[in-house]
């Protein structure tokens, strides 16, 4: 579907303050007056977040009980534990832990469970952990919402508790300390630190406390923390800026045998600019294939490891997890995705919501198979998988304008176990309970939600030409970075630009390579589009984009870097029913001759033959139309496409998008006077009352 565009508006006078005092283009300015910075110094802590300090470790509540009883431990000689959680964060805030421990010699051992055993501290480990002579416990990662457990076992062992998860209704009472940001009556500053962060502020604390360390200068495996901060999708914002923008400088050349190893088998390794990106998609991925298809606690022992040859060997293992991963990945999305298809059919096309379920699905990758078919449909999601036939766990997936959490909380007595927040859950239930879940949770969704709740939205921070923007904004614009959850990449937009010597670029011609004509020609470069490639070259295009610099060879050149590229989308020209119609039996001739879909030579063929002049966009809109309503079955690994035979009566009206079409079609039919208004026409204007 379509996404909807959204133009943020801005405060000109503040905007305008805001550049003069920083020294920085309007441009700039605007765009960090979307991120809710409105004065200079917020700029300034925002733009170099290095420069700013580290918060007080001791600001947070707990941090004194917890350090002291710490350094009881290591007097002591005591037996100290670092309990974790088996994903990312939990392996990377038990590495901090245990390197810092380790520094003051002390003995101390790790325990992360399996994912079989559950999230958080769970009673059989803590027997064992009991049994074994441990005198301290320290979470990490998890226990907030554990009293229970903790206080079963509290007479014979003492238990800090670290975490940053939102705690349960009922207080850790039974441990002697418990340090959590998100803690009531905590007057910590950064309420978004993840379960490393709040390891490392400790690690800040303790080498303070007991070695006199300035806190400001400690930054000793803040790379670590830089790691699952990006991965645990935290906010960055904050005192998580800080961490991530030196965590990823401090990574290049860091001091972790493991993580260096793990950077050598992604081939992040040398002079290559780190960025969330690489972490996301690349780094993190492997540590997770671990934690999710064997045991969390190699990951920990890779970060812990001191022999380069040993941490080499280890991370190539974990380039072949992470491969297996991706290919069992695979195979349950392309199950799942005939589920879906069988779902549409009995639907008639019209989906609110997706429950799916499977049996033998890997369980610690079903949230990934959940996260591929929200982005494909954009519909509410939930994956079950069963391996006995008897109980199901499921991992929930949603979307920016369906809270998850409320949801299943209005059916919270069908489920054994859930749990989660707005975008993300997870249950488990009894299989004879599942057709009650998927018809209430399609109820709610239905009641809750409008069509225009389905559609993606784009937020656009500013309309402005490429070729308006200076080499100098550029280079401000790389201070927006690190990007991630809560600190989205900037996106400026303009409306039917024309393009011209497009290509597809890569080693599989994925990618599309062209210029943007204007007052100077502007090279574009967007990803996966390289199919697109005659429609650049024909048609006028609506593009979202970030500027960036592109150095090569000593020479330094303006680009875009395209994170949307469509047909531009003329109201008047969205497909009515005997175009509809005309598209259809031009695709099924079409299909007695080829397999292969690509949409602009699909167009260019349905002209030819018709004598029509048709549109991309009114094609392109023809062919949404029919996969909502399973018409056309499209394989975008594969670029082939197929035409099932509909079983029942089908109504345009299931289709979403033609409901939605047709309205914008209509409403642009009424006259109207609203109108965007560009970046640079803003600017003008402004100028000319001045």
């Amino acid at each position: 579907m379509r996404k909807r565009w959204i133009v943020r508006e801005a405060d000109a006078a503040c905007v305008q303050s805001m550049a003069e005092a920083l020294g920085v283009s309007e441009l700039t300015a605007t765009v960090l007056y979307h991120r809710g910075i409105r004065d200079a110094q917020s700029a300034k802590d925002y733009l170099n977040p290095e420069d700013a300090a580290f918060h007080d470790p001791f600001l947070m509540l707990g941090m004194r009980e917890a350090i002291d009883r710490i350094k009881q431990a290591l007097d002591a000689r005591e037996k100290i534990c670092v309990y974790g959680d088996y994903d990312v964060d939990g392996m990377s805030a038990s590495a901090i832990m245990i390197r810092t421990l380790r520094q003051f010699g002390a003995d101390v051992e790790s325990y992360i469970p399996a994912r079989a055993e559950g999230y958080g501290l769970n009673p059989d480990a803590l027997k064992k952990i009991c049994a074994e002579g441990f005198k301290l416990l320290i979470s990490v990662d998890c226990g907030i919402t554990n009293e229970k457990e903790i206080a079963a076992v509290c007479d014979v062992l003492d238990v800090i508790v670290t975490d940053h998860h939102l705690p349960a209704l009922d207080d850790v009472k039974s441990a002697v300390a418990v340090v959590n940001p998100n803690q009531k009556g905590c007057s910590y500053p950064e309420k978004n630190l993840c379960g490393a962060g709040v390891a490392f502020k400790i690690s800040q604390a303790l080498m303070h406390e007991l070695r006199g360390v300035d806190v400001q200068t400690y930054t000793t495996d803040i790379d670590i923390a830089a790691l699952a901060t990006v991965a645990d999708l935290v906010k960055l914002v904050g005192e998580n800026r800080k961490i991530v923008r030196m965590g990823l400088k401090a990574m290049r050349s860091t001091e972790c045998v493991g993580l260096k190893a793990l950077l050598y088998a992604s081939g992040l390794l040398g002079d290559k600019k780190i960025s969330t990106g690489h972490v996301a998609f690349q780094i993190a991925p492997r540590l997770n294939s671990v934690g999710r298809l064997e045991t969390a606690d190699k990951g920990l022992r890779l970060l812990l490891m001191e022999d380069t040859d040993e941490a080499k060997t280890e991370a190539k293992h974990f380039n072949k997890l992470n491969q297996r991963r991706k290919d069992i990945e695979a195979k349950i999305l392309l199950q799942a995705e005939e589920k879906v298809r069988k779902l549409r059919e009995e639907h008639g096309g019209d989906l609110c919501s997706l429950v799916v379920a499977g049996e033998k699905w890997e369980e610690g990758v079903i949230g990934l198979t959940a996260s591929k078919l929200v982005e494909r449909y954009n519909l509410p999601t939930i994956i079950l998988t069963t391996q006995d036939g008897k109980s199901y766990r499921g991992s929930c997936r949603s979307i920016p304008t369906f809270h998850m959490k409320n949801a299943l909380d209005t059916m919270a007595e069908l489920f054994e176990q859930y749990g989660g927040h707005s975008q993300a859950a997870g249950l488990s239930i009894a299989a004879e309970d599942v057709p009650e879940l998927v018809r209430r949770f399609d109820e709610y969704v239905r009641q809750n939600l409008r069509d225009e709740d389905f559609q993606p939205v784009l937020y656009v921070d500013a309309m402005i030409e490429p070729a308006q923007i200076s080499f100098d904004t550029a280079r401000e614009f790389e201070k927006f970075e690190p990007h991630g959850l809560g600190n989205a990449h900037p996106v400026l937009a303009c409306k039917g630009v024309r393009g011209r010597f497009a290509k597809a670029i890569g080693s599989d011609k994925a990618h599309l390579s062209f210029a943007i004509e204007g007052e100077q020609r502007i090279r574009a470069v967007a990803w996966g589009c390289g199919n697109l490639a005659p429609l650049v070259e024909s048609e006028p295009l609506d593009l979202a984009y970030e500027p960036s610099l592109d150095e090569w060879q000593d020479k330094v050149r303006l680009q875009c870097m395209v994170s949307s590229l469509e047909p531009v989308a003329n109201a008047g020209e969205f497909p009515d029913r005997d175009q509809l119609l005309a598209v259809y039996s031009f695709l099924r001739r079409a299909r007695v001759y080829t397999e292969r879909f690509d949409l602009c030579s699909l167009v260019k063929a349905f002209n030819n033959e018709s004598g029509e002049n048709f549109s991309t966009y009114t094609f392109d809109s023809a062919i949404k139309i029919f996969e909502e309503l399973g018409l056309i079955v499209i394989d975008g690994e594969k670029g082939t496409f197929d035409l099932p035979r509909p079983k029942n009566k089908l109504e345009l009206t299931n289709s979403r998008t033609y409901r939605l079409g047709r309205r914008e079609a209509l409403a642009a039919a009424e006259p109207s006077s609203s109108k965007v208004i560009s970046f640079e026409q803003a600017a003008a204007r402004r100028a000319l009352k001045a």
